[in-house]
């Protein structure tokens, strides 16, 4: 399989078919109205992991104090992926936005899953009622890999 994501001149070129391309348009959109959910949502909460496992209070501090800056950033990602989607030839920048987009559905649809560690082997049976969700976490830790290898082969 080739690959869709290559470092070539100082830019990144983006082999994405069509579909793909239609299916992160809508991913985004869903992450969009995610992060727009309490903190608390058990569905972020890998996204928004606690600083102080052991101290509820300070959790709860550092949760106020970094959550607003947090989803900004997120969500000004999603703006940047969102207007390049069409785009055959990305910059850094825009590669880093991808990057941070793609990882943020990844551990959100783990954490859908049950997934609690990277390495945890996927078991996918077409006709367990949430194939198409592990279906789609594989699909985006592949593309999230492409994007990590193509940006290591920049430095």
């Amino acid at each position: 399989m080739a690959r869709r994501v290559k470092r070539k001149r100082g830019r990144f070129e983006l082999h994405l078919d069509p579909r793909e391309r239609e299916l992160l348009r809508g991913l985004l959109g869903e992450l969009r109205g995610l992060l727009e959910l309490e903190a608390g949502d058990p569905r972020l909460a890998r996204l928004y992991p606690d600083a102080y496992t052991d101290d509820p209070e300070q959790a709860d501090e550092y949760r106020r104090m970094t959550h607003e800056e947090l989803k900004q950033g997120r969500l000004a990602g999603i703006e940047l992926v969102e207007a390049s989607i069409e785009e055959r030839v990305l910059s850094d920048e825009q590669l880093t936005a991808w990057m941070q987009a793609v990882n943020s559905l990844r551990l959100i649809l783990g954490t859908m899953l049950g997934i609690t560690d990277d390495d945890q082997e996927l078991m996918f049976d077409p006709e367990d009622p949430e194939a198409q969700t592990q279906a789609l976490y594989a699909y985006l830790g592949g593309l999230l890999d492409e994007i990590v290898d193509a940006q290591l082969e920049a430095l």
